[in-house]
């Protein structure tokens, strides 16, 4: 199965010339209820509403949107970059300096590896592990119990001082399945993420394995933060999505909520290309160590733009202090000049 992903970018163009970008691609609509097409439909229907009005006004551009179009977080999200680094083009300032500056020099990125067999997940690990990587996501969900648990003890037990790795099942197991396969796991404490289709359903797990967990696509917003947090207690790190919470400054509140509540956070977007893994590093950036468990690096060879525009140190990634053009795209689209992409949109004022 060929599965066709589609970016969708767009600039916010002032009558003095000033251009903010924002970018985003939204997940197929069999893995979340949304998808390209309702997120084109989505731009088309909030473009007037920001021909004419100064749109370095962000506050009250994102009110106009919010009362024009309930819903549609990834489209809402797009255009918030995109208004932010206009505003950011306007007063010479990089974003992670215009939300109150670096407080870390840099931050963890993890890597994806794939299904495989317990032979070949720790190889894959072993290839990551030599180009710096020390953060390994590891997908599971497509085997027997007794194999998912032979993947997981081979992964875990390759695990060397100073890194970490977790276990993906992307929502594939069911309640039963959960619970047979975790607590003979027990011993070794691997961290899993979000295992189950539902939140209630990891709840459930939760309840009955005594085993938290990294909710994925359960996080969309305040309740749903505090509740996992808060209430149940069950949460481990959170997986902040921007095209999920609706936008930057969604996304800054939450990360202020996890730091409040003392959880570790990936901060980061759905896929696309490298506009979206630069607009969560300079968020990250101003985040204190501990409050940023890592940063997504997209390794989709289907998708060859994806990928964390910022270079990579010792497993790391900084905003560098030589950027000038807010979200740093001067190095973005030295990047991106060459590719040919589709969606491109552009909203003139």
């Amino acid at each position: 199965m060929k599965i066709t992903a589609r970016n969708d970018c767009s600039g916010h163009r002032t009558d003095e010339g000033l251009v903010g970008w924002g970018k985003t691609m939204p997940p197929p609509s069999y893995y979340l209820p949304t998808s390209p097409q309702t997120h084109v439909a989505g731009l088309d229907l909030i473009a007037p509403i920001l021909f004419g009005p100064d749109p370095r006004n962000h506050r009250a551009r994102m009110e106009e949107m919010v009362f024009a179009m309930r819903g549609h977080k990834p489209t809402k999200s797009v255009i918030d970059m995109a208004l932010w680094d206009l505003v950011g083009r306007a007063r010479g300032l990089p974003l992670v300096d215009l939300w109150g500056g670096r407080v870390v020099d840099d931050m963890p990125v993890l890597c994806l590896v794939s299904t495989g067999t317990p032979e070949e997940q720790p190889a894959e690990i072993a290839d990551f592990r030599a180009r710096s990587y020390k953060l390994f996501q590891i997908k599971i969900g497509d085997r027997s119990p007794l194999e998912e648990i032979a993947r997981i003890r081979a992964c875990q037990g390759d695990v060397r001082e100073g890194e970490r790795c977790w276990f993906d099942a992307n929502r594939a197991w069911t309640i039963d399945q959960a619970i047979r396969i975790m607590p003979l796991c027990h011993d070794i404490a691997p961290l899993f993420e979000q295992p189950c289709e539902s939140y209630e359903d990891c709840l459930t797990v939760a309840r009955h394995t005594g085993m938290g967990f990294m909710p994925d696509e359960a996080i969309e917003d305040q309740p749903s933060f505090i509740r996992a947090a808060a209430r149940d207690g069950i949460i481990n790190v959170a997986v902040l999505m921007m095209g999920s919470t609706g936008g930057v400054p969604q996304h800054r509140h939450l990360t202020a909520l996890g730091l409040w509540l003392g959880i570790p956070m990936r901060i980061e977007d759905f896929y696309g290309t490298g506009l979206a893994p630069t607009a969560v590093a300079h968020l990250a950036q101003g985040l204190p160590k501990v409050a940023c468990f890592g940063l997504y690096d997209y390794h989709l060879p289907e998708v060859p733009v994806v990928k964390n525009p910022f270079r990579l140190v010792d497993g790391r990634v900084k905003v560098p202090t030589t950027v000038v053009r807010v979200l740093g795209w001067t190095s973005t689209w030295m990047l991106l000049e060459n590719r040919s992409w589709r969606g491109m949109r552009e909203f003139l004022s």
